[in-house]
């Protein structure tokens, strides 16, 4: 619409230029005959010229304007697409889609609270209580208020469609409330109080992070396919998102274990060092001996199995430290969870983490959970005694097999162990990739798609139990059924983009070329999942980082006693320099550095 004045202005232009092209005889006869209806007739008649006028020229400029600006946004929105689609690092990755949005309107639907998708009336009454209790300084009323309302999914604020509208981010209101809530847990924590103690404060937070549950890493397996959990790993490390609990099958505890090794100072020198010819996984076979066609036949028809199991066992030895779990976790504070199968029916699939299975050696774990029948041999578990001797963990000489056969993704036993009530999944499996979607909403074709195949499946499991009651290939069956049935995605599912020329390396040791690569496909695929990741786990982590704090407080207070002159705020720094003095681990270990 134009505005009123504009209108008034052309409507008495128009009305003058009409007066002026009337015959001068009209205008007398006009006049003399008096005819006061012809006169509004005339009137009307050049208003509503006047009123076309000024409508079309609205309209035509509306969509002038609408096409150039397409016309020159297109460029822009490519040039942007591109860097999105191509990016190095995060950084690049963040200002081509924060452009993007820019570009197509976006922001305007950031800055809109208002959205079917969420409660956000709801939301906006929690952070105006909590922002009013900050600005009073009152520490028991915001105690009070997160005590009672903190929730990871507050009105329903993780759905996954607020993050789908967006290239990057979602609702301001989201994000500003989350910030609230950490600002205000900091000021908890940093303010002193004669009324609430270093002990309440604790128990305060320490209540409040087990109410609100906790976030676990899920690598799965995939052969070579695994090495792109490099990259997810690295970009959460340097957004500083990354879990504290981590979960690997097969070749997913490979990564798992490198990293739950390694202190938060030590794992950037590792990745570093992923990517060098310093880094030798011969996984299948050794480079300097190749498998010849004919010795892998040879060992098909006498053993069952492709590559031999004693390789892979000594590279895991090589490159993994000589660590228990219970050791592990004492040095880094991670929880490292490695899942295996039983190579026997009478056997349920295992979770060894440092409460199961504290002392079993960490590359025996990673070996057996990566012994893929047909590929690889059964392989044993060895456990380490207070002297250091190694034997093994089951008398009996029980052997195990790959974790991904029974439980790829072991959900149920983390919620049971440690709390955890939202996964995050890497998923690589070259069986279950192809049937996995990246969009977060899923289209109709999609949904149709996974209906057909869930019918599919279900007839397909349906046969295998009649076969199974018949008493035909029972064992294998049962792998087969276990491999069906598995759930093979989280609340967060970061799949990345697997090309078809990939699948003809995935039996084939990895080459420094490659790990760049996997290493590059698994960052581009984490970072459009980065704003859902922060905003679903900002708050636990800043939980984890407090009650960290909170107890390195105490433990000073309590060894210096009441006459200490230091106080609290020097804690940190003194649990850092205690941690610091334990033994170092080299990153990664090469052949001829052991040599």
């Amino acid at each position: 619409m134009v505005p009123q004045n504009n209108y008034t202005t052309q409507l008495n232009e128009t009305e003058e230029t009409i007066e002026d092209y009337v015959p001068t005889e009209s205008s007398q006869y006009y006049e003399n005959g008096n005819n006061d209806q012809e006169n509004t007739r005339a009137s009307t008649f050049s208003s509503l010229i006047s009123g076309v006028k000024s409508v079309a020229f609205d309209v035509s400029s509306y969509w002038a304007k609408k096409l150039c600006s397409t016309i020159l946004s297109r460029g822009s929105n490519s040039r942007f697409e591109h860097l999105l689609k191509n990016a190095n690092n995060y950084e690049e990755w963040a200002e081509a889609a924060n452009k993007l949005d820019q570009l197509e309107g976006k922001d305007e639907w950031k800055n809109d609270i208002k959205s079917p998708d969420y409660d956000h009336e709801l939301l906006y009454k929690r952070w105006s209580q909590l922002k009013s209790a900050r600005n009073t300084g009152d520490l028991s009323q915001m105690i009070f208020l997160l005590r009672t309302s903190l929730a990871r999914n507050l009105g329903d604020m993780g759905q996954p469609k607020l993050y789908a509208y967006t290239h990057i981010g979602t609702k301001k209101l989201i994000e500003t409330y989350i910030n609230e809530v950490v600002k205000q847990m900091n000021i908890i924590c940093d303010t002193e109080s004669e009324e609430i103690s270093i002990k309440d404060k604790l128990e305060f937070f320490t209540n409040t992070r087990q109410s609100f549950g906790r976030t676990a890493l899920l690598l799965s397996g995939g052969a070579t396919f695994g090495l792109i959990h490099f990259g997810v790993i690295k970009c959460l490390h340097e957004c500083k998102l990354l879990p504290r609990i981590i979960s690997g099958a097969s070749s997913g505890s490979i990564i798992a274990a490198l990293l739950c090794t390694k202190t938060d100072d030590e794992i950037p020198m590792t990745l570093r060092a992923l990517d060098s010819d310093e880094f030798n996984l011969d996984v299948f076979e050794k480079s300097a001996e190749p498998d010849t066609w004919l010795a892998r036949l040879r060992r098909v028809l006498k053993q069952g199995v492709l590559f031999d199991i004693e390789i892979l066992r000594e590279c895991m030895r090589r490159n993994i430290p000589d660590m228990t779990f219970q050791e592990a976790y004492n040095r880094t504070r991670r929880i490292l969870n490695i899942t295996v199968s039983s190579s026997t029916v009478y056997e349920m699939p295992r979770l060894l983490n440092y409460l199961t299975a504290p002392n079993v050696l960490i590359w025996s774990a990673v070996a057996a959970s990566c012994s893929v029948p047909l590929v690889y041999s059964s392989a044993p578990l060895m456990a380490k005694d207070k002297s250091g001797k190694e034997f093994l963990w089951n008398p009996s000489g029980h052997r195990w097999i790959d974790g991904s056969v029974e439980n790829d993704l072991p959900m149920n036993k983390l919620s049971e162990l440690f709390n955890v009530n939202h996964f995050i999944v890497c998923q690589v499996n070259p069986h279950v990739v192809p049937f996995l979607q990246e969009n977060l909403i899923p289209s109709p074709v999609s949904r149709l798609a996974r209906w057909l195949l869930f019918l599919a499946i279900s007839e397909l499991q349906h046969r295998m139990n009649q076969l199974s009651e018949l008493g035909v290939a029972q064992n294998l069956i049962y792998k087969v059924q276990s491999i069906m049935s598995q759930r093979y995605y989280g609340d967060i599912t970061i799949v990345p983009n697997i090309s078809h020329s990939d699948f003809l390396k995935i039996l084939s040791n990895p080459t420094p070329e490659t790990i760049r690569e996997a290493t590059l496909k698994g960052e581009r695929a984490t970072w459009p999942k980065i704003s859902i990741i922060k905003n679903h786990c900002q708050i636990e982590l800043t939980l984890d980082e407090i009650v960290f704090r909170l107890r390195g407080r105490g433990l000073d207070s309590h060894n210096s006693g009441p006459d200490d002159s230091e106080n609290s705020s020097q804690s940190d720094d003194h649990i850092k320099r205690n941690r610091s003095k334990l033994p170092k681990i080299q990153p990664l270990l090469s052949t001829s550095a052991k040599e």
